[in-house]
């Protein structure tokens, strides 16, 4: 990055105070932490729930920042600060969006912005977008959670100059976000993966996560793709409502533009399945839920003119991200880390490649399983499902936190009481109690909502089995 500090404060909409100015150098990097100041850093003063960086302008300057963009007012405290420019805006927040919005649109090889949203598998499904556009351009992704407000506009000040191709994960917990993101963003596709209960305290219905998810076309222009999932009932009632040239993936529905069909799923690394046509792809996951993960980034290989062959090498180089379905051997047992996030959606489709795999490897299915958060009033219905389905595919079940004492209740009432089941609050006495009772050749599932930092746990037992 080299940009004039009037240049951002344009972009930002702000204006300059401070002496100096037009001496200092040009802006490198971007800060939001006065901690983490690099060379030509310009510091920009975000207001979240665990402090607001107002308070830590003066230690970003002392610490070699070149300034700070800060909300209107707040500036003239700031006027000792010798040659460091303040630049004043009316929301920081907004001017970190704007400033990155004016950035990306420099970049004259980027032709290609493809943005994922849904409730549940949109990293996944970006991570396949990104290997199959990976195969024909030279692409770039934003990384781990970087799907926020602050995370989307890092993820486009690290573009590279040669960059052709850019793929973007939207999270939302509140409406409005998903709308600023792709109004920064500007996407020319995009994919949203279904519509699941995940954030549903905060937007209150089903009908209220899909509207917010269809904010991302919000900053679409109308000659823009939008790909949909044909499946869910929810988003294939919007055929033909959404002003975008619209592409259906599914499994069940018929009517899909790209549908899997002749699905083998061995549930290690030779999953194949067909799509309209003779060709054969192959993705090295496990499970129905990921060919349908993968279905999307074959839609947007096909509208970026990839071929079969290419599509499907892009499939080959696919990695999922930490602690997402990694599935892998630990002396003598198998290990699905899928500790990253959980929903009522995600849980069940886990069941099933738990389930399937311990199948395959003749061993038993075992589960560590702690809340699913951010559920409001359908917390309790969640958990309780969660344990029908576990007694129904006989998996025994290690759980632990508040929420989880239902899916407990569940699994005891469910089975009359006769079912392997373990619950408490010690995550250490959790993974003390599945150490002794495994045995070779067993599969363990460890998933939980983020909060409840279930690799704790997955650590915890492992250090028991070494």
């Amino acid at each position: 990055m080299e940009l004039a500090i009037a240049e951002i404060a344009k972009a930002a909409k702000g204006t300059i105070k401070g002496s100096g100015v037009c001496n200092l150098p040009k802006v490198k990097n971007i800060v939001t932490d006065s901690r983490k100041i690099l060379k030509d850093s310009l510091f920009f003063a975000m207001r979240g729930e665990n402090g607001d960086g107002h308070d830590f302008v003066a230690k970003a300057i002392e610490n070699g920042a070149l300034g700070a963009v800060v909300q209107k007012g707040r500036g003239g405290e700031y006027g000792s600060l010798g040659k460091a420019a303040i630049i004043e805006v009316g929301d920081t927040g907004a001017a970190l969006l704007d400033t990155a919005k004016y950035y990306k649109s420099l970049f004259e090889n980027l032709n290609m912005t493809v943005a994922v949203t849904g409730s549940v598998g949109k990293t996944t499904t970006k991570e396949f977008i990104y290997s199959v556009l990976g195969a024909k351009f030279k692409t770039q992704k934003s990384e781990g959670n970087f799907n926020t407000e602050i995370g989307l506009p890092f993820t486009l000040f690290s573009l590279a100059e040669d960059t052709e191709a850019l793929v973007l994960e939207m999270g939302t917990s509140g409406f409005g976000e998903i709308k600023r993101l792709s109004e920064t963003a500007n996407p020319e596709t995009a994919a949203i993966t279904n519509i699941g209960t995940s954030h549903i305290e905060s937007l209150g219905s089903m009908e209220g996560i899909k509207k917010a998810k269809f904010e991302i076309l919000e900053g679409m222009e109308p000659y823009s793709n939008i790909v949909l999932n044909a499946d869910d009932p929810l988003l294939y009632s919007e055929k033909g409502k959404t002003g975008k040239k619209e592409y259906f993936f599914g499994i069940k529905n018929a009517d899909a533009d790209f549908r899997a069909e002749k699905i083998d799923i061995d549930y290690e690394k030779n999953n194949s399945f067909f799509v309209s046509g003779n060709y054969k792809f192959k993705i090295p996951t496990a499970g129905t839920h990921m060919v349908r993960d993968a279905l999307p980034a074959l839609a947007v290989g096909k509208i970026y003119g990839l071929t079969d062959a290419q599509i499907q090498n892009g499939f080959e180089n696919f990695q999922n991200a930490k602690m997402r379905q990694n599935i892998y051997e630990h002396n003598g047992l198998t290990i699905i880390d899928d500790c990253y996030n959980a929903s009522l959606e995600s849980t069940l489709a886990a069941f099933e490649t738990l389930s399937g795999l311990a199948a395959k490897k003749n061993g038993h299915a075992a589960a560590v399983l702690s809340d699913i958060l951010e559920a409001g009033e359908y917390s309790k219905q969640i958990h309780e499902k969660i344990g029908i389905a576990a007694v129904e595919k006989n998996i025994s079940v290690y759980l632990f936190g508040e929420n989880s004492k239902a899916t407990y209740d569940s699994i005891v009432r469910h089975s009359g009481g006769q079912y392997d089941c373990c619950y408490g609050n010690d995550k250490r006495a959790i993974a003390l109690q599945l150490f002794s009772e495994v045995q070779n050749g067993d599969v363990i599932l460890f998933k939980a909502s983020r909060g409840m930092a279930m690799e704790t746990v997955l650590e915890l037992f492992k250090s028991c089995r070494r």
